[in-house]
C-alpha cells in the first residue's frame, strides 16, 4: 500500500502566496504536501439506494454520487459555465464529502474554486499536476484560503466513503506530467455495483491501469476524455467488461466527441451506451445488487 500525500493548510502559506512569485508560488505548493498512510477499506456493507448522476454541463465532465450519508463531486464543469450550481441546486446539496478533480483541465475544475469556498468539502483530491492557469491558480487560492484535507491518491490505493468502496487505479507514484493520462481515476462500488472513472485518461493511461493487474470489472464505464476515439480502447473494455457506458460531451463541440470508433468499441462489447448529447443529465440508482438508469430526454 502506497501512501498519499496531504497539503497543510495554514495562514503562514496564505500569507506566503500573496508575495511570491510564480516559481516560489509552485515551490511553496510542493512544500505543502506531507507523506500520510491512506485508509484500507473493505467493501462496506450497504443498506438503501445510491445514485451516480452524469451532469450535462456541455463539453466538460462533472458527476454526483450520493448515498443517505455521503456526497461525492467528480469534477465540475467548464470555467466558462456555471451551470453545475443549477444542477446541485436542483439536487439540493448542502455539504460534499469528498471532491474529487480528476486533473487540472478548465472544463473539469472550472469551477472548482467556487466549489469549494460554497461547499467547504471535506476533503479534496487533486492529481499532483500543477499549471500555471489562472482557473488552477484560482483553485489553490481557494484551498489555502479554507480548512479542508487535500490528498494526492496514487494506484492501488483504496478508501471507504460512507458506505462507498474506491479503489484508486491512476496515477501512479511517478506522474508523467501528460494531465490528460495522470488523470485521477477510480472504481467506485456500491455493494456489488461498480462505476468505473477515468477522467481524460487515454491509450497510455488505460495500458497503465491494464498493466497493473487491478480489478477493473465493472458495471458501468463512464467513457474517458468525452468518449474520444484515444480512449475506451478494446484492450481496456475486455477488462471492464462494462454494461453500460456513458460519455459527457457537448452538443457540436469542435473535437468530434464522442468518437465513433469509441462508440462502436463500446456498442461490440455489448454495452448499453447514453451520452448527455442525446440524453441531458444521466442518473443511475442502485441498491448495491440492480442498476435502473434514468435519463434527464
Amino acid at each position: 500500500m502506497k501512501n498519499s500525500r496531504m497539503i497543510g493548510i495554514s495562514l503562514f502559506a496564505v500569507i506566503c502566496l500573496t508575495a511570491c512569485s510564480e516559481g516560489e508560488f509552485f515551490e511553496l505548493l510542493d512544500g505543502l504536501f506531507e507523506e500520510t498512510a491512506t485508509n484500507a477499506a473493505n467493501a462496506p456493507l450497504v443498506d438503501g439506494e445510491a445514485s451516480v448522476t452524469i451532469f450535462d454541463v456541455g463539453q466538460g465532465d462533472s458527476a454526483l454520487v450520493q448515498s443517505d450519508d455521503t456526497t461525492i463531486l467528480i469534477d465540475t464543469g467548464r470555467h466558462d459555465s456555471d451551470v453545475i450550481f443549477d444542477h446541485l441546486s436542483f439536487e439540493e446539496i448542502d455539504q460534499i464529502d469528498l471532491l474529487i478533480l480528476t486533473h487540472p483541465h478548465a472544463d473539469h475544475i472550472g469551477n472548482a474554486d467556487e466549489i469549494v469556498r460554497m461547499y467547504n468539502p471535506h476533503t479534496v483530491w487533486i492529481d499532483g499536476n500543477e499549471t500555471t492557469s489562472q482557473v488552477f491558480e484560482r483553485l489553490v487560492d481557494s484551498l489555502l484560503e479554507s480548512d479542508t484535507e487535500v490528498i494526492e491518491p496514487m494506484a492501488g490505493e483504496s478508501y471507504e466513503q460512507g458506505e462507498f468502496l474506491i479503489n484508486v487505479l491512476n496515477p501512479s507514484e511517478e506522474l508523467t506530467g501528460d494531465l490528460n493520462n495522470d488523470s485521477v481515476s477510480i472504481k467506485l462500488t456500491y455493494g456489488e455495483i461498480s462505476f468505473l472513472f477515468t477522467g481524460d485518461a487515454e491509450e497510455p493511461g488505460e495500458h497503465l491501469m491494464v498493466d497493473s493487474g487491478m480489478d477493473l470489472k465493472s458495471e458501468v464505464l463512464i467513457m474517458g476524455h468525452h468518449g474520444s476515439n484515444t480512449s475506451s480502447n478494446d484492450f481496456f473494455l475486455d477488462e471492464v467488461q462494462p454494461d453500460i457506458a456513458i460519455y459527457s460531451a457537448g452538443e457540436n463541440n469542435s473535437y468530434g466527441h464522442p468518437g465513433e470508433n469509441a462508440l462502436t468499441r463500446v456498442e461490440n462489447m455489448g454495452a448499453d451506451v447514453f451520452g448527455t448529447i442525446e440524453n441531458g443529465t444521466i442518473t443511475i440508482r442502485t441498491d448495491g445488487q440492480i442498476i435502473n438508469v434514468v435519463t434527464e430526454f
